[in-house]
Order: C-alpha cells, then structure tokens, then sequence
C-alpha cells in the first residue's frame, strides 16, 4: 500500500444544467424549421445529430430564436446571466449536500472557456452563491474542455497552505452562447455535440472527511498543434475551431500523461480500477480506448455522460467522476485516473485515491 502525500480530498461534487432539454432529433427538427440550410448542410447535421453516441443536450435559451442571435452583446449577456444561475445553482447543491457552512469556504476557482466577462464569473458568482467577500477567487479562462483540472490543481494548492477549509472549483460553460452558424464542417459538428452544464466540486484538508484524496496531477501542452482545437474571434465571436486530428491527439496526449503519473509515484496501469475521461465525442473515446487498450467497461461512465448531456466542455470531466462517486462501488485504497484535455492542444490528468 501506498502513503497519500497531500491530504487534500474530493468530497463532493454537485451539478446543475439549464431547463431546457433537447434529444438530438428535436434539436434537428429545430434546425429545419428555423434556419434555412443548404443541403450540404442538412446531410452534415443528420449524419452529427444521428450518432448513437450522444442522445440529449441542455441548452440556456428564453426562447429557441435565442440560439440564432449573431449580436455579440446579446450573447455575453445570456452567457453572463446564465452561467452565473448555473454556477450559483451547482455550488448551493454541492454546499447543501455536503452539510457545510458557506462561510468555511476560503477558495474560489472558476474554469470557462465560452464567454469573456472582466471581472470574471468568481465576481457574480461570489455575490450570487452567498460567498465570503473576503474568499480568495481566481478565474481560469481560454483553457476550453481541460480547465477542470487546472481548476482542481489551484484548489489543491490553496488547501495546502490554509489548514482546515474548503475549496470550490466550478466549471461552468454556455455553449450554446459560442454557436456559430455556417456550413464547414467543423463548425456543423461544434453545434451538434456541445451542451450547456455547470459541476461544482467541494475540496477540503480536513482529515475527518472522506472522498478522493489526490495524490498528484500532470500536464502537457503541445502547441505545435494549436490550431486543432481552439476558438478564433471572427466578425467579434468565438468561433469554434476543431480538426479531424483531434481525437488522434487526444488520445496521444492522455496516454502520455497517464504514463507520467503513474511511472512518477510507482504504479501500473492495472492499478488503476477507475477511469474518469473527459468525453470530447464518441470516436474520441474510441481512439483513447485504443491507445492506451482499455476494456469497454473503462469507459461506461464518460460514455454514459456523453449520451446523456453531449459534451458541455470543462465541467464534462467532473460529470464523469460524479458518476463514479456516486455509484458506491468504490472501496478504500481504489484509486481513479481523471484526465481531460482542450485547447492549446493541452492534456491535464490527476491521480486519485478513494479514502
């Protein structure tokens, strides 16, 4: 048996999306009736909405015409006003659940990647949520799907220097705020797999609670391929940019990370019982499965949040490892493999252990 270095814990993590939800035939429906599309354009969307890999999405919207505003300031509005009620809303499920005083949280980080706000979401999440004013908050922005990690690790980092207190790392993200409309096939993809989601994550040094105690985290950038998964600002939007080598890479970079980790401190792969990945799509998984040969079951939580919610970009992650919280087949001494990875092209994992 291995000694945990750090004792700080994953103990809870709480989710929250938005009212509106879609199955990805409803979502076509809609797209023929309110926006006329070129018939590349119809092949292309019933050939993403029709995958087997995903079934529904969440989408923030008044009204469905919502999704088809091209005003920049209408968009960082709904994205500002909605991203705030979800973050609000995932962090007071997480406080309630877990039986805590909000007031013993000292450590805010907030991870999005589909909206710019100065101040960031921490300013109207702390005012929202009921949070100390005098809370250490930190924005992560322009990371894309990988933040939650990043996210998790200043958290970490924060406990390990404020004895007996919590942390929140929120990942919050409107997607539905970045729909770009053409007829590229990148951006016909884009818009048929990502939702809108928040996951609010409690940490804590306390040694009298339990969950996943982190034993390290790892990450690698590889910039030379940047320009495969990334937002570029055109006519004032993001628009999202994602190539066909994506899923190649992102199993590359999950394989290399989880090889660092786990040759760092000692371990194999067949110690390893749970895998928490981040589910970018369906052939994305696929490729992860097959470069690193891991058995279907690996991969039934991140499938299962796929198929349920699409991909919500950095809280999917911590979507993955509520599942297998939450599935009470964890026993003492378990240890997970959590990884995600985003723009940049950025890999992100942590090493946990169930205690």
């Amino acid at each position: 048996m291995f000694s945990i270095i750090m004792n700080t814990k994953i103990v809870n993590i709480a989710t929250e999306n938005p009212r509106l939800k879609l199955s990805q035939k409803e979502s076509l429906a809609i797209l023929h009736r309110e926006k006329k599309l070129s018939r590349r354009e119809k092949v292309l969307y019933e050939s993403f909405l029709s995958d087997k890999g995903i079934r529904y999405r969440y989408f923030s919207a008044q009204n469905i015409k919502d999704f088809f505003i091209e005003d920049q300031n209408l968009i960082i509005k709904r994205f500002q006003e909605s991203a705030t009620h979800l973050s609000a809303a995932s962090i007071e499920k997480c406080i309630k659940e877990s039986k805590i005083s909000r007031d013993r949280i000292g450590c805010l980080v907030v991870s999005t990647c589909t909206g710019y706000l100065c101040p960031g979401l921490t300013s109207y999440i702390i005012e929202k949520a009921g949070l100390r004013k005098d809370i250490f908050a930190m924005d992560i922005v322009g990371m894309g799907c990988g933040g939650a990690l990043p996210a998790l690790q200043a958290c970490h980092n924060y406990l390990n220097t404020h004895k007996d207190t919590y942390a929140l790392a929120v990942s919050t993200e409107i997607c539905s705020s970045a729909l770009f409309w053409g007829d590229d096939p990148e951006l016909i993809l884009s818009n048929s797999i990502f939702g809108d989601g928040s996951a609010a994550c409690l940490l804590t040094n306390r040694s009298d609670k339990s969950g996943f105690s982190i034993i390290n985290f790892a990450s690698k950038i590889a910039p030379h391929h940047r320009d495969t998964l990334r937002f570029r600002t055109e006519n004032s939007r993001l628009r999202n940019v994602i190539k066909e080598a994506v899923p190649g890479i992102a199993a590359e970079l999950t394989r290399d990370i989880a090889g660092v980790l786990l040759r760092e401190h000692g371990f194999k792969q067949d110690d390893i019982k749970f895998w928490a990945l981040h589910p970018g799509g369906r052939k994305v998984l696929d490729r992860i499965q097959e470069e690193i040969n891991l058995k279907a079951a690996d991969l039934a939580y991140s499938r299962r949040v796929l198929y349920n919610y699409g991909n919500m970009s950095s809280p999917t992650v911590l979507y993955v490892l509520k599942e297998i919280f939450k599935d009470k087949m964890l026993d003492k001494g378990d240890m997970v493999f959590m990884a995600s990875f985003g723009a940049g092209f950025s890999g992100h994992a942590g090493l946990l252990c169930y205690e």
